[in-house]
């Protein structure tokens, strides 16, 4: 399998993209009953319009198996300099034999110098540790971060 790697707008391949972002979803994501998918695809949609939604599709024979979305954007810390902060990436399990991962990662950032940025975030799951990628594409680890669900203490007064 030899998967083609492009530049695609939200607006073209939404209905293709949303059935992924669910199986996606459902492999990647924790606490599926108390964060739901909820996908704003009207936040997408004003990111593309504006220029600042950047997506990098992965395609076998034309169908989408995966893809790299980010924020292109100034930081509220860094205003002179241009950064993409990956939103989500993903390749269909069946995909993800040989150099699949690399070779979008490789276009992602061919991308991203293309528009100027200088630093691209991106994270890696605990429980899907992508770190050999990154460190393998030259990443380095510059934080760890950590998520608590907020549940309605049973003891608070009103």
């Amino acid at each position: 399998m030899t998967a083609v790697y492009a530049v695609e707008r939200w607006k073209d391949i939404r209905p293709e993209m949303l059935p992924l972002l669910v199986r996606h979803w459902r492999e990647i994501a924790l606490n599926h009953a108390d964060v739901p998918l909820d996908i704003d695809e009207a936040k997408y949609a004003q990111l593309d319009d504006a220029g600042a939604l950047h997506i990098v599709t992965a395609r076998n024979d034309g169908a989408l198996i995966g893809y790299h979305v980010a924020i292109v954007s100034g930081h509220l810390h860094y205003a002179s300099t241009l950064h993409g902060i990956t939103d989500v990436y993903w390749i269909a399990p069946e995909y993800r034999q040989g150099f699949t991962g690399i070779r979008l990662f490789q276009r992602v950032e061919k991308e991203m110098r293309a528009l100027g940025v200088k630093k691209l975030f991106t994270g890696t799951k605990v429980h899907l540790d992508m770190s050999k990628l990154f460190e393998r594409l030259g990443y380095r680890r510059v934080e760890y971060l950590y998520a608590k669900i907020l549940k309605e203490d049973a003891h608070a007064q009103e």
